[in-house]
């Protein structure tokens, strides 16, 4: 068991609870811009080498949809709503920004943007399984008012692609608390009628997982993990996609066991979907197929650092930071990969480590990144480098001016005179 440490506080108060992220101007266009090369298959859907596993996923369902050939996509990540938006705001690229892809100038558009354009033009005449699809994709690049304008919740009917459609919208609805009602009864109609038992599963996972995170009903969640149990008792098929959403099945019942305040349990059901997750790894996939194992094992290392965080076990420091050093590894441009990295480091204890991640991801942008700079700042605080400490949270306050700890930390700090700071400190204070 680890010793007592200072604990970080895990975000900021703001003066203005929607945040204020702040206009930047005269930054170099899409093609030289620092934040646009981690970004750009959000920003436009333009392939880069070195972005986040969710928006590789992007660049492939842009294909899939252009190919046209029905394609069935098994991704789980999709954007958090307003995202993009926040990107290209950060980046100075704010001729990107529209609230719908049709808005983007014709100038600025990309082949794959282009058909992204047409599709929706006749959304009403695409077979369901392209809907669905279409669907996914808009929510992995955050239009997910896009989503809604198009389509409201969708009744599944036995048919596999009407079924598919139907979960892909209820996965949209459940981004919004005032949605949830509606996602959770289209997944409570597909865990229980649904005639692929894969379906039925996946539905059951995500009625468990939303019960909780959205409504905290844990007897709802209850249901639909009992639920699950029973599809799983009548026999799923022997492949991997089997694998892949027991997997998910179970990190949603370790998410039940927490609010169940069963912490052996939360420990157990993690365990299984881990083991699951490693069968999908060890399935030989390749392509798409590969990169849908990679974002599975992701999520599950992001879950066991989280996990770790919220009940710490028998886990030691050492152990911690290999799962978070093996994260930062798997995810190494992803903003939330790297802030939760640095929630693990600093578990264990090691706050130069932990301020080194929350710093990769502050980089990154976004509202995360702004959280990540404020850790960051605390880090330093917490070694004695001030200064380190100041450049911190300024770099918050870039990102989102309507942080007050911040603000209050450099109002303070930066009065005291410079015979307080060590030659060492002045030397390392500004990243």
């Amino acid at each position: 068991m680890a010793a007592q440490r200072p604990q970080l506080k895990r975000r900021y108060s703001r003066d203005d609870p929607r945040g204020r992220f702040p206009r930047v101007k005269g930054f170099p266009g899409v093609e030289c811009n620092r934040l646009g090369v981690f970004w750009r298959p959000l920003i436009d859907m333009t392939e880069s080498p070195y972005v986040a596993v969710l928006l590789r996923e992007i660049i492939q369902v842009a294909d899939w949809l252009a190919d046209d050939d029905g394609h069935w996509s098994w991704f789980a990540m999709i954007g958090v709503p307003g995202l993009r938006r926040q990107v290209v705001l950060h980046a100075g690229l704010e001729e990107f920004d529209c609230r719908r892809p049709d808005e983007l100038a014709e100038g600025l558009r990309s082949a794959r943007w282009q058909c992204l354009v047409d599709l929706l033009g006749r959304f009403s005449c695409l077979a369901d399984g392209t809907r669905a699809l279409l669907v996914f994709h808009l929510a992995q690049l955050s239009f997910t008012e896009s989503v809604f304008a198009l389509t409201g919740v969708v009744e599944p009917n036995g048919d596999p692609e009407r079924d598919r459609y139907a979960y892909e919208v209820a996965r949209v609805h459940s981004r919004y608390p005032d949605h949830r009602d509606r996602s959770l009864s289209a997944f409570d109609a597909l865990s229980r009628s649904c005639p692929d038992p894969v379906l039925a599963l996946a539905s059951a996972a995500q009625g468990a997982g939303h019960s909780i995170r959205g409504v905290s009903d844990i007897a709802l969640a209850a249901e639909f993990a009992t639920r699950g149990m029973r599809i799983i008792s009548k026999g799923l098929p022997d492949d991997w996609h089997s694998d892949l959403v027991r997997s998910r099945f179970h990190r949603a019942v370790a998410l039940l066991r927490v609010a169940q305040r069963d912490p052996s349990g939360m420990r157990s059901e993690l365990s299984e979907s881990m083991r699951f997750g490693q069968a999908v790894l060890a399935a030989g996939l390749a392509g798409p197929d590969q990169l849908v194992a990679t974002e599975n094992w992701l999520v599950l290392v992001q879950t066991k650092i989280k996990s770790v965080l919220k009940r710490r076990g028998d886990e030691t420091d050492a152990e911690v930071a290999k799962l978070s050093a093996a994260l930062a590894a798997l995810d190494p441009y992803c903003v939330e990969a790297r802030s939760i990295a640095g929630d693990g480091y600093a578990a264990a204890g090691d706050y130069a480590e932990a301020a080194e991640q929350y710093r990769c991801a502050g980089q990154l942008g976004t509202a995360i990144g702004a959280v990540a700079w404020f850790r960051a700042g605390q880090c330093h605080d917490l070694l004695g480098d001030r200064a380190a400490a100041i450049n911190a949270m300024g770099r918050c306050l870039e990102l989102d001016a309507s942080a007050i700890e911040p603000r209050e930390y450099i109002r303070e700090h930066s009065r005291i005179g410079l015979a307080e700071r060590t030659p060492a400190v002045v030397r390392t204070g500004v990243a």
